[in-house]
């Protein structure tokens, strides 16, 4: 799944996330997640860590997060994952 960040007035440089896992709706049995404003919001300070300047015109700026990644942006804790085919 990959989800973009952008200043409000769409002006600058996009940021592209990918994660290890696909959208909430999905059907065809991958893992899933919900995008949470805590994630997006350590997320942002990460990629401005790595770079990132939102001002800067340019092509989108693009950041994988791994597994383990994403556990140290949750303080410690590992992503919940859902499994499509064990909702009902």
């Amino acid at each position: 799944m990959t989800f973009a960040v952008q200043l409000v007035d769409g002006s600058g440089r996009v940021l592209l996330v990918s994660l290890p896992c696909s959208r909430p709706d999905a059907w065809w049995g991958e893992r899933t997640m919900a995008i949470r404003p805590a994630l997006v919001t350590a997320t942002i300070r990460t990629a401005l860590g790595h770079g990132w300047d939102p001002r800067q015109a340019g092509n989108a700026f693009e950041l994988e997060l791994t597994d383990e990644d994403l556990t140290e942006l949750m303080n410690g804790r590992p992503p919940a994952y859902d499994a499509p085919f064990m909702r009902r």
